[in-house]
């Protein structure tokens, strides 16, 4: 898994990274090739070009960036219900009349655009649990924060998508004893590939995440189909698979919406719905809110 992970994320980025390096749009004059001017390719670009949001509901992100000198700020909250347990012999129960497994988590984010298609970012994360379990945990703090540097190494055309990669580091900052978080830092490669259409756009992001100090690895695909029936209301649906070594894996269909209802601001929320899961606890149905602010 763990290789075929590596290569995924890495021929990807290769195979659309290196054609446009390779070639400029030509024209014939004559017996002349001339290169078409840098304004004249912007001007023949379709207006609904790179008319998508950075980022969706719970992984999927798109290879736009922030814009140099612009920063933005955005508030995800997001809702955990493991209300199954995994059987001894497969499938899942009911978690025993009384007890539940819940969790709130709060992430705030900021990105600043500090050149021409790159921006760091900050994430601060906040977990509130509410374990009434054979092992009752009702802890509350800061989880593994995180920064990474995204680089939106190809601009989209007419006839080739968008790519960015984002290079992730987790800081120890979780206490794996009171389920917050891990004690252990961690790295995380990711490509975005984008590419949009008059009424919708599609997105796809391979990703893998290592330990520094080899723990489980974790390999993850999400993508999501953006639909743009009007300048402010966007529906969307979200894919999510994860897979954590020797623990297991689940895929998530995340149903939602993108309103934008002021210059600047928007609002993003979804419905967390597990279609099949082979870890111990199963989430069947959550929720995610975002609030989001650019300058």
């Amino acid at each position: 898994m763990k290789k075929m992970l590596i290569l995924l994320v890495i021929s990807t980025m290769l195979s659309v990274v290196t054609p446009p390096f390779c070639f400029a749009k030509t024209k014939q004059r004559g017996s002349e090739i001339q290169a078409s001017s840098p304004d004249k390719i912007k001007a023949e670009k379709d207006p609904w070009i790179g008319k998508y949001c950075m980022s969706f509901f719970t992984k999927t992100r798109s290879a736009k960036t922030v814009g140099k000198d612009h920063v933005s700020v955005s508030l995800k909250v997001q809702h955990f219900d493991w209300d199954q347990v995994k059987r001894t012999g497969g499938g899942y129960h009911s978690r025993t009349s009384g007890q539940e497994k819940q969790r709130w988590t709060a992430t705030l984010c900021t990105k600043y655009g500090w050149a021409e298609n790159h921006h760091i970012a900050i994430g601060v994360p906040f977990w509130f649990n509410d374990f009434d379990t054979s092992s009752p945990n009702d802890s509350k703090g800061l989880a593994n924060a995180f920064v990474f540097e995204k680089w939106n190494c190809i601009k989209e055309t007419n006839n080739l998508p968008g790519v960015a990669v984002d290079f992730w580091y987790y800081f120890p900052t979780g206490e794996a004893d009171r389920k917050l978080g891990t004690d252990d830092g961690a790295y995380k490669i990711t490509t975005e590939i984008s590419k949009a259409w008059k009424d919708f756009s599609l997105h796809f992001n391979p990703g893998y995440v290592w330990s520094e100090n080899d723990d489980a690895e974790v390999g993850e695909i999400n993508g999501a189909l953006l639909l743009t029936p009007s300048p402010n209301f966007w529906p969307a649906i979200e894919y999510n698979y994860y897979q954590k070594e020797s623990s297991g894996h689940r895929n998530d269909i995340i149903p939602g919406f993108i309103w934008k209802f002021a210059k600047g601001w928007s609002f993003k929320a979804g419905a967390t719905i597990n279609v099949d899961s082979t870890f111990t606890d199963r989430d069947r149905v959550g929720v995610i809110f975002k609030l989001f602010r650019k300058w």
